[in-house]
């Protein structure tokens, strides 16, 4: 009996867990034939749809092996290319704007924009974002859908104004962002196809990076590419500990927009026929050259200020020059800025910027050296040719811009006499004109284009009022040159005063493109010719009787040398007279520069002075200049002037200065 009824209950449990199972199935084959997801979707689309009418259904799918990829989207989204659907609800809507058009679907797919799980039949798994998924590049929504433009369409370096307006439908937000980019000077400490800076990390491929590659344990919120990358811009150290990223002050919108440039920022491995033209160049290292401007943008405004104002010595712990200041550009010739571009400078924060470190190329720099120096505010071809103007006010005005350095009454202190009988009896009004505006690159000439035209109208009667002479008008022909010739008269005649390259030594520097583009062959040939009365500079035809005398042919010969070697590529930049005494200008620098600068040049409030690359960039003439002047707006006060806070250093000292600070050269590096 007993046994019987332990059969009849194993016999029950079996048919029991047997209908159980069989229930299971049914269920599992109703569900998967009628309960999914995709097919429910499938039913309300053809609901939509005119009575009758009929549609292809089941799971479909769009085969993409150039992509390595499946995209079943169109089992849920058919109406993505159906106009009727335009105000249809999501997943049966059409696809907004003409996309479709250049980007169908059987050659694109869906994921390769939208991102998402392109082999999912379920929303959530299709678009990839719970938190316990694994899916590395979930859905995009809008605007950071426009990231995925960048795969195809991302050229960094394009200056096609059609392209940076956005005229591709839907990248509004990132051309946006690509402009900010440019404008943040992101390239100044990252590299992006080969050009940049190399302080940060490598931008190139950083928009293929997943959330799995992202440390969100100082981020709160959502966990998203876009969303670390925001907070990374608003406070670079707090997401990234360590970082020396400055941070960047945004509107929230430019943040995304910046965003979304970097997430666009890829090179797929897809066919190259899906990539634009100048995409693909710039993957194969060709690209537009950039304009000054636009280059001071990508690599120099991070540090140095959208408008060169540099960062104040006083608010951070490494203050940054202040490159747009007016005084720095009247003073730095564009050889010194090159220079510093190609050379950077050693234990600071500039590094160099050479082709072969930053990818920049030759033209680009020099374009940047251009901007610097001028920003579009310098027009050469000044026409201010009167001396009608007032006297008065001539007086005054070099009284308090001039006087410092050419002495009382243009007589002479630390530059050249112009109140000279010789000088004014050659220098025609366009001459005198060009320097003052123009100034002479290298030397302690600054040029003084800020000035209306009027106030160097009223300088210019000034300096003619002190001489009655007056130039011969016209030009002066001379006979066909030699250089050769001129070449061997000029360094054994000439060099012993001027230099060997003509930097200037006991005499000024004469092979100098600024003052030769000033100066006539008549104001040379009678310069030569004739010396200037009261200087060491004597007339080698009217003043010499042996065989060093110069006659028309020679003096041709040496005239059309300078102007040749003037125009060619400098190898050094070289220092040029050093009058002063170092000793002595010790002891200045020690009472009146040490503070800033340290007692050694090295910069503690200000640059450092003692630095190689500045000293084989700066001309003594420049730093005689900057001492002079000082820069305005800034800490570096004008020696020269004086100010309430501070006494005026006679010429001398200011010479010594210099000479102090030249003692610090112990390398020349070449240009």
């Amino acid at each position: 009996m007993d046994e019987k009824r332990y059969t009849y209950r194993i016999t029950l449990a079996v048919s029991i867990i047997a209908g159980l199972l069989l229930l299971l199935l049914i269920g599992a084959w109703a569900y998967e034939g009628f309960g999914k997801e995709w097919r429910r979707v499938q039913k309300d689309y053809g609901a939509l749809l005119e009575e009758g009418e009929d549609f292809e259904n089941g799971i479909l799918q769009v085969d993409l092996p150039q992509f390595n990829r499946v995209d079943r989207c169109i089992s849920c989204h058919h109406g993505i290319e159906d106009s009727r659907m335009k105000d249809a609800p999501q997943p049966h809507t059409f696809h907004p704007g003409t996309f479709l058009d250049e980007h169908p679907v059987k050659k694109y797919g869906c994921t390769i924009c939208h991102g998402g799980q392109g082999r999912a039949l379920s929303r959530e798994d299709a678009f990839g974002r719970s938190s316990s998924a694994h899916w590395p590049n979930p859905l995009l929504e809008y605007p950071y859908i426009q990231a995925s433009c960048g795969k195809c369409h991302l050229a960094i370096f394009d200056v096609n104004e059609q392209n940076q307006d956005g005229a591709i439908e839907g990248m509004d937000v990132f051309i946006k962002g690509k402009y900010i980019f440019s404008q943040e000077g992101c390239l100044g400490c990252h590299k992006a196809r080969e050009v940049g800076g190399i302080l940060g990390p490598d931008l190139t491929r950083q928009g293929e990076k997943t959330k799995h590659e992202y440390s969100f344990q100082n981020i709160s919120g959502d966990r998203t590419v876009s969303h670390w990358l925001k907070e990374h811009f608003k406070d670079p150290e707090m997401v990234s500990p360590g970082s020396q990223m400055l941070q960047i002050q945004l509107e929230e919108e430019d943040l995304d927009a910046l965003a979304i440039f970097v997430m666009g920022m890829s090179r797929p491995d897809i066919p190259f026929d899906y990539f634009t033209m100048p995409t693909l160049n710039e993957f194969k290292g060709v690209r537009d050259t950039l304009d000054g401007a636009t280059a001071f943008a990508y690599i120099c405004s991070a540090c140095h200020g959208k408008q060169g104002e540099g960062k104040d010595y006083k608010e951070y712990n490494t203050g940054i020059p202040s490159v747009g200041n007016t005084d720095f550009r009247r003073v730095a010739s564009e050889d010194f800025i090159r220079f510093t571009l190609e050379k950077g400078r050693s234990l600071r924060q500039m590094g160099s910027w050479t082709t072969s470190i930053s990818g920049m190329k030759v033209g680009e720099l020099d374009a940047t050296a251009t901007f610097v120096k001028y920003r579009g505010a310098f027009d050469q071809g000044s026409t201010i040719l009167t001396s009608n103007g007032k006297l008065a006010e001539g007086i005054s005005l070099f009284d308090q811009k001039c006087k410092t350095c050419h002495g009382e009454d243009g007589k002479g202190d630390v530059a050249v006499a112009l109140n000279q009988h010789d000088f004014l009896a050659r220098a025609n009004d366009l001459f005198i004109v060009e320097t003052i505006h123009n100034g002479r690159g290298n030397t302690a000439m600054p040029g003084w284009w800020h000035l209306e035209e009027s106030e160097i109208s009223n300088l210019l009667t000034l300096i003619r009022s002190w001489n009655t002479a007056r130039p011969v008008a016209g030009e002066l022909y001379l006979p066909t040159p030699n250089l050769e010739e001129g070449a061997m008269r000029y360094h054994f005649l000439c060099s012993r005063c001027h230099g060997d390259f003509g930097e200037g030594e006991t005499g000024p520097s004469i092979i100098n493109a600024d003052f030769l583009d000033a100066a006539s062959n008549r104001f040379l040939h009678g310069t030569i010719a004739e010396g200037r009365e009261h200087t060491a500079m004597f007339g080698w035809s009217s003043d010499v009787y042996d065989q060093e005398q110069l006659g028309m042919q020679d003096i041709s010969n040496i005239i059309a040398y300078m102007r040749k070697s003037a125009g060619e590529p400098l190898s050094y930049i070289f220092p040029g007279s050093n009058p002063g005494d170092r000793i002595k200008g010790a002891e200045v620098f020690a009472d009146r520069c040490a503070e800033c600068h340290g007692p050694s040049g090295e910069g503690i409030k200000a640059p450092a002075l003692n630095n190689q690359e500045l000293l084989s960039a700066a001309s003594n003439g420049y730093l005689m200049a900057t001492i002079t002047m000082g820069r305005e707006g800034t800490a570096m006060p004008s020696w020269g002037y004086g100010g309430d806070d501070y006494p005026a250093l006679s010429g001398e000292e200011r010479k010594h200065l210099v000479a102090t600070i030249r003692a610090w050269q112990r390398i020349r590096i070449k240009f």
